[in-house]
């Protein structure tokens, strides 16, 4: 598998980046470009544009990049061990969390400032632990970051220079690995400093470099010496408590060619073995490949990215993003409501088409049920227009034909009976004749002659104790004075009179 990485370096007067290359057998350096920068006249954001349209590097690549060296705090924190953790690794994921209280009294910079990262965790003699942790301030990490936005770029590694040195290192300088070293890292205005027990960098100081005239070289370089000899010292002592043993290895790295001279000074000092870094010692280069510029940090960034199962260190982007806390987007958040809204009526207006649908097949069902049995019951009715009017119409006619002949009501009598009971109680003495007899649904009337009025009136208490009537009245009775017969009207109910 093959996959590239630039990594950049920008220093206060320079710029260097490097593209490399890793593939299964090897590490190759596949293009350096290097450049120093005039404060008043050069731009960071454009020479980075000349990289992919001037010098070839290519765009599509992961991009590894450096904190300015004097926005980065490392502090060795020191505590009682974790409860609970049993393994050094279980407890270098929970220190952060337990720590992440005490850093604003460790670093000058204000908590809500912080963007801090984890470097390495040292068991400390008895029953505590120590904690190399790096911190810069979170407005330090957006202006470098906002250099490379310019330029269109998006870094996915923002390191520390000394742990990208000691990558380069650890690559170039394999038996760095074992053992104890000292890494000083020289730049134009100060001195890095990281001691390393078995490739695991336990502490890193940075200490300022005041440069003296620069009509005095070699007082300059005596200088940086004496002060990289000092600080080294006490920096061993801060760890082992004890001076520096003879024959430790001190890998040099400096942005001039003095590494060479501070070698000699340290080794006569100190007793030492110091190594000048070679950042082509085991990494492929192009045999057309001229540089005479340091490399080493931007190789070292690069190396973070393609090698990370050999080398260690922090990114800064990564703490940066895990303590940003999202943002309510306002109007992101208005147009999922909206859209929200919008399926919710969609999916209402289709329910309620499709129940529609469906009520309206129904109803079609039920429409041609009533047609069928309309003609099953009335066939000889040809002419369909409402077929529930047209049937109660002919119920109700059929009602009133079943009324002359019976009564819809369970107490009432028909007409037969009626006329029963008015036969069978008609006086046998009288001579009663009916002139005509009109029987209704609930009443009767009786037209007739008669001898006398007493039998009238006899027949009308006669028919007043048949049960079926409810009322026998004679409202005109007269005498005929041709024939002397009596003429009467009776009239008779036998509807069930309701109780106030």
């Amino acid at each position: 598998m093959v996959k590239r990485c630039i990594g950049i370096d920008i220093g206060s007067s320079y710029l260097c980046a490097v593209q490399m290359v890793s593939t299964a057998e090897e590490l190759c350096i596949e293009k350096v470009f290097s450049t120093l920068i005039r404060r008043g006249t050069d731009s960071p954001p454009d020479i980075l544009r000349l990289l992919f349209s001037q010098y070839g590097f290519d765009r599509r690549t992961d991009i590894a990049i450096a904190m300015p060296h004097n926005a980065v705090f490392f502090r060795n924190l020191e505590g009682p061990r974790l409860a609970g953790t049993q393994t050094e690794s279980a407890g270098l994921e929970k220190i952060p969390e337990q720590s992440s209280s005490v850093l604003e009294h460790n670093f000058p910079i204000q908590p809500d400032g912080i963007v801090a990262q984890v470097c390495s965790y040292r068991q400390a003699p008895g029953e505590n632990y120590s904690v190399l942790t790096a911190a810069a301030t979170r407005t330090s990490l957006h202006e470098r970051l906002k250099i490379f936005t310019e330029a269109k770029m998006h870094p996915s590694l923002v390191e520390t220079a000394i742990f990208a040195i000691h990558s380069t290192v650890v690559v170039n300088h394999p038996e760095i690995m074992t053992g104890r070293a000292i890494i000083a890292y020289i730049n134009e205005c100060s001195l890095t400093l990281a001691v390393t027990q078995d490739s695991n960098i336990l502490i890193v100081r940075s200490i300022p470099i005041i440069a003296g005239s620069e009509g005095n070289i070699e007082s300059v370089r005596e200088q940086i010496a004496e002060v990289l000899s000092s600080e080294a010292q006490i920096t061993w002592r801060k760890i082992f408590g004890a001076d520096i043993e003879q024959g430790t290895k001190i890998y040099l790295v400096t942005t001039d060619k003095v590494s060479d001279y501070l070698a000699a000074l340290l080794e006569e000092d100190l007793h030492c073995q110091a190594t000048t870094v070679d950042p082509y010692a085991k990494v492929k280069t192009p045999t057309d490949h001229k540089s005479d510029f340091p490399i080493c940090v931007a190789e070292g960034l690069a190396l973070r990215v393609l090698a990370p199962e050999q080398t260690q260190g922090t990114n800064f982007l990564e703490a940066d993003n895990a303590n940003v806390k999202p943002t309510l987007d306002l109007k992101k958040e208005l147009v999922i409501c909206a859209a929200l809204v919008g399926a919710i009526v969609l999916f209402s207006l289709v329910g309620l088409f499709v129940r529609l649908s469906y009520l309206e097949a129904n109803y079609a069902d039920i429409k041609d049920e009533i047609t069928e049995v309309f003609q099953a019951v009335l066939p000889e009715e040809k002419n369909i227009v409402s077929p529930l009017v047209q049937l109660e119409q002919r119920l109700e006619s059929f009602r009133k034909d079943y009324q002359l002949f019976a009564s819809f009501s369970p107490t009432g009598l028909g007409p037969l009976e009626v006329l029963h009971n008015i036969s069978a109680n008609t006086p046998s003495q009288a001579d009663m004749k009916v002139d005509d007899l009109l029987i209704t649904a609930d009443a009767v009337r009786v037209n007739g002659t008669c001898d006398s009025f007493e039998s009238v009136y006899q027949w009308q208490r006669l028919l007043q104790e048949v049960p079926g009537f409810t009322l026998v009245d004679v409202p005109d009775v007269q005498k005929q004075p041709d024939t002397g017969l009596v003429q009467f009207t009776m009239l008779l109910s036998s509807a069930i009179q309701e109780k106030e």
